[in-house]
């Protein structure tokens, strides 16, 4: 049985109900005015404002939480949970620096930290950027062994790459499609011209369709209709007196430029190496390649050949090395090759053999790195490493000529990288200081722009844009 005061306590029960739904509302309303007004009144983030460096940069349609500040990050969190939030304001599809960088590193790959910086800040476009490279060398080497896709993880490409190969990457990625190469007179792996050819992915790794013994000697070389994902690349290889600089228009659209100090003067590092047996020497019957010095270039199909019969000597001798660097000797390696080796692969052990024992007799075997010794050979191609040590005069003199190619620059860069290659004997170490300070007041003297402090990178300075 009810009671009967029930129908009382039920009324005044639903009056406290309502009364307390009226409130709630109108404490959310008076929330979400406070959040309006809160949005409203959150300052606008600065386009100069720093952004963090892309890690996939190469996906130019593709937005990634990556490229994203914290503080994007979380409004794009926010919107997601709330449709009544404002859309922020599409980043800047580009912008510039008030004063143009200059980034000195040690190690001349380490340059991509900086400008994937400026890829991820849009200091620098993402696709089609022009360098103009003074250098001893090209630093067009393919990394053979790196999975092409890791031209689109930053990290992964920084740990594969190294000092000769950590331009054609770039070109794959799409990021750089033109190269003006500036030689010393020294220089000649690549014969002074125009080129225009190709940069894909062939097999999983990146190859290209250049007919250049450059290529061919790396066993980089694959006809265009094999190449997948292919970008174009121009090439111009020259002097700095025969660069026509004053009227490459194409400068005035925006570019890198890129110094070398090894430019101005540099060793072959593997000379010194072994001397006392003249390692170098022997390991260039070992390594060099005649057929490489034959005019193939017409012949695609015996070009091809040529280049497979390249690498996989260079796979084969690598195979050698590294049991060497494990082992010690060969006296079991055909037993644990377990493979049948041809009679050119049966002549070229015989050798390595022998400079083995020729190697023991004058070095102690903790002394004799096989990996290094691998590495030399490698560069024993039909033309050799550039090997000039400068002059004080000659240095004067090729400074004079920079300041003078300054001077004609169409428009100043929109940023500047400098290699020291001096910790690994390339620009010898006694004159490195000279020629860094002779270049950076090159700079700053002749180019028609306000250059900022250099950042020291090989000094651990912090990289601020």
């Amino acid at each position: 049985m009810d009671s009967p005061n029930a129908p009382e306590a039920e009324r005044r029960k639903s009056t406290e109900e309502a009364e307390t739904d009226k409130q709630q509302q109108q404490q959310q309303e008076q929330q979400q005015q406070e959040q309006q007004q809160q949005q409203e009144e959150q300052p606008q983030k600065p386009e100069d404002a720093q952004e963090e460096a892309p890690q996939l940069v190469a996906a130019p349609a593709e937005s990634s939480s990556e490229t994203d500040t914290p503080s994007e990050k979380k409004q794009g969190s926010s919107q997601a949970s709330s449709s009544s939030r404002a859309v922020p304001a599409a980043p800047p599809t580009s912008r510039k620096f008030e004063k143009v960088p200059i980034f000195v590193v040690e190690d001349h790959h380490e340059v991509l930290t900086f400008l994937y910086r400026c890829l991820g800040s849009k200091h620098l476009p993402l696709h089609g950027n022009r360098i103009v490279h003074f250098d001893s060398h090209p630093d067009m080497c393919i990394p053979k062994h790196m999975p092409a896709t890791y031209v689109f993880n930053k990290d992964d490409l920084l740990d594969s790459i190294s000092i000769e190969n950590w331009l054609m990457p770039t070109v794959f990625a799409g990021h750089v499609q033109r190269i003006v190469w500036i030689k010393p007179p020294w220089s000649d792996q690549i014969p002074k011209g125009k080129y225009a050819f190709h940069v894909g992915e062939f097999e999983g790794s990146i190859r290209t369709d250049s007919t250049l013994e450059y290529f061919v000697s790396e066993g980089c070389y694959q006809p265009e209709e094999k190449l997948e994902n292919k970008k174009r690349l121009e090439l111009e290889v020259c002097s700095v007196d025969e660069y026509a600089v004053a009227e490459d228009s194409d400068l005035a659209e925006g570019y890198i430029l890129d110094i070398d100090l090894d430019y101005f003067s540099t060793h072959n590092p593997f000379l010194k190496i072994y001397d006392r047996v003249q390692l170098y020497e022997k390991l260039k019957e070992i390594f060099v390649s005649p057929e490489l010095a034959d005019d193939t270039e017409n012949d695609l199909a015996k070009l091809q050949q040529v280049a497979r019969d390249r690498e996989e000597k260079l796979e084969f001798l690598e195979s050698i090395f590294l049991y060497l660097e494990e082992v010690g000797n060969l006296r079991h390696f055909l037993v644990d090759y377990q493979q049948e080796i041809s009679e050119e692969y049966a002549g070229l052990l015989e050798k390595v053999t022998a400079l083995v024992r020729i190697l023991k007799r004058e070095y102690k075997e903790e002394e004799i790195d096989w990996s290094m010794i691998y590495d030399a050979g490698c560069t024993c191609d039909v033309t050799d490493l550039p090997h000039h040590e400068s002059s004080r005069e000659e240095i004067v003199r090729m400074v004079q000529q920079l300041e003078g190619f300054l001077r004609q620059l169409p428009s100043p860069p929109v940023v500047i990288t400098v290699s020291r290659s001096s910790e690994d004997d390339y620009t010898p170490a006694e004159q490195v200081e000279m020629i860094q300070e002779m270049v950076l007041g090159a700079l700053t003297k002749c180019l028609r722009a306000e250059l900022d402090t250099p950042i020291l990178y090989y000094k651990d300075q912090e990289l601020n844009l």
